[in-house]
């Protein structure tokens, strides 16, 4: 076998691992996004909680509110009843007292409805940050052991990239041009062995005379199908 072709052998090697940890690396943040997704419905859970306890607050906030507006009726029209000296104009003042203070019980309530409401909601919510809180922890654990990863995978990068340069050095030039040609092009291998005739890339009959050529081992082969570089298994 030509020497040019065993370096190359070789060299195919370090560049098959070089790709495959590229791809790993470059899915690492495809990764990263996937493992942060998984907040995302925890999340949206938590805020759902928090805005339906806000909204019960409002409720109770308005109940309150329409309670101390009628108190104040009550007050005032008790007020007009101590002043006034008509008979009718008392009774008239006394039914609307009795229709305000109905209306305040009711409020009432109708408060206290909110207020075991608004202790269900921060029960809900507490459940949903709990939740959350667990997810993130997990999520955060992902997220560092895929950053260590990806230092890893960085390092061996450079590892096997000095490697390379090394084993590229010595191999001459047009070769190594086109050896890296077909290595890109085709995205898997460059050099492959023949056996049986056959193509090892495209599995394609070779013709006679790539067989000659290649028991002759004074240049490179090529299949003339995929270009590939051959090389003869015995």
């Amino acid at each position: 076998m030509l020497q040019d072709l065993t370096k190359l052998i070789q060299l195919q090697e370090r560049d098959q691992r070089i790709r495959a940890l590229q791809k790993d690396l470059k899915d690492i943040p495809n990764q990263q996004a996937r493992a942060k997704m998984q907040l995302a419905g925890d999340q949206a859970a938590v805020e759902a909680a928090n805005l339906g306890m806000k909204e019960v607050e409002v409720k109770i906030k308005n109940i309150q509110l329409d309670v101390q507006t009628r108190q104040n009726s009550i007050k005032r029209m008790q007020d007009q009843q101590f002043e006034t000296r008509k008979n009718d104009e008392f009774a008239a003042l006394g039914h609307e007292i009795k229709r305000y203070q109905a209306d305040v019980t009711k409020l009432e309530d109708g408060e206290l409805e909110q207020m075991e409401a608004l202790e269900a909601a921060k029960l809900k919510l507490k459940e949903a940050q709990a939740k959350l809180a667990g997810t993130q922890t997990r999520v955060n654990e992902e997220l560092k052991a895929l950053d260590e990863r990806a230092a890893g995978v960085k390092k061996r990068l450079e590892d096997l990239n000095a490697e390379r340069a090394t084993m590229a050095a010595p191999i001459d030039p047009d070769t190594l041009d086109l050896y890296t040609r077909i290595f890109n092009k085709k995205g898997d291998a460059a050099i492959v062995p023949m056996e049986n005739a056959m193509c090892g890339g495209c599995h394609m009959k070779v013709v006679m005379g790539v067989i000659q050529s290649l028991k002759q081992s004074e240049h490179i082969t090529q299949c003339e199908s995929c270009g590939r570089i051959l090389y003869l298994v015995e």
